[in-house]
């Protein structure tokens, strides 16, 4: 989930949440360290705090630090230039509390990724979709910092894509299963119907599942697509109206949903 909200109230609610513990953010030359988090792990571009041990997701890190130029060569936005933090906590609890305090009108989500106008930060518990999550929020948080903005179905659609390991991204996420069941039915989700949602509180389950199926089928399907949904995001990072994106594949692609039904029915 993604959330745009004051960052200074977010840094200022971050420095406290853990009462003794405290870090500063380089952006913020107000910020003083008191102390250190107890772990604390650079990936790339992005900059861990945690209460709980890091050394043994090692891996998961790598991940995270080969993601920006994954982004860049499958998407062709910029690389990123400013840092971004993820901070961790061990327990639910503890991160229900500080996001019940410092967010209060925020629903509850398992992981959130906040921005407004400086580096963005991603903050996440310890659970069984911990991976998941942490590659999610933080393909929301890359993206954001290369682009001045993403439609929110295409923004949830190509985090949904990217949440999976690098291996299991083209065939192995869970939604593809029930895609391809509805695509052998002739059914293709309507994309003029996802870019109306306005906001998260608007997405459902299915929104998302749909989301990721249209990011599948522009990274996978036919060239065209692949090259529209670049275009498209290219106009986003050079401040152009980029219009919406189902009218441009519309006019690259003849019978749109008909090659959308096609290319799932087809791929293994």
């Amino acid at each position: 989930m993604q959330l745009m909200i004051d960052r200074r109230r977010a840094l200022k609610a971050a420095a406290c949440a853990l009462g003794p513990v405290a870090f500063s953010l380089p952006a913020i030359r107000t910020a003083q360290a008191a102390s250190r988090w107890p772990h604390e792990v650079t990936a790339g571009k992005f900059q861990c705090h945690s209460t709980f041990d890091v050394t043994p997701y090692a891996g998961l890190f790598a991940e995270l630090a080969e993601l920006e130029a994954d982004l860049a060569a499958t998407l062709g936005v910029v690389r990123v230039r400013e840092p971004i933090h993820i901070y961790l906590f061990s327990t639910k609890g503890v991160y229900q509390q500080y996001v019940k305090q410092y967010f209060p009108d925020v629903p509850y989500r398992r992981a959130l990724f906040v921005k407004n106008r400086g580096p963005g930060m991603v903050f996440a518990y310890m659970n069984d979709d911990f991976a998941i999550d942490l590659r999610h929020e933080s393909t929301h948080a890359l993206l954001h910092a290369s682009l001045p903005m993403v439609p929110l179905w295409l923004d949830e659609g190509i985090a949904e894509y990217f949440e999976v390991p690098r291996a299991q991204r083209a065939s192995g996420n869970a939604h593809l299963r029930t895609i391809r069941w509805a695509a052998r039915l002739g059914r293709a989700p309507d994309l003029n119907v996802l870019e109306s949602k306005a906001d998260l509180e608007g997405m459902d389950r299915g929104d998302y599942r749909d989301s990721w199926a249209w990011t599948h089928f522009m990274l996978h399907g036919p060239k065209e697509a692949h090259d529209e949904l670049v275009a498209f995001l290219s106009d986003i990072q050079a401040s152009t109206p980029p219009g919406k994106l189902s009218q441009r594949l519309a006019r690259r692609l003849p019978e749109l949903e008909r090659q959308y039904v096609q290319h799932f029915r087809n791929w293994e």
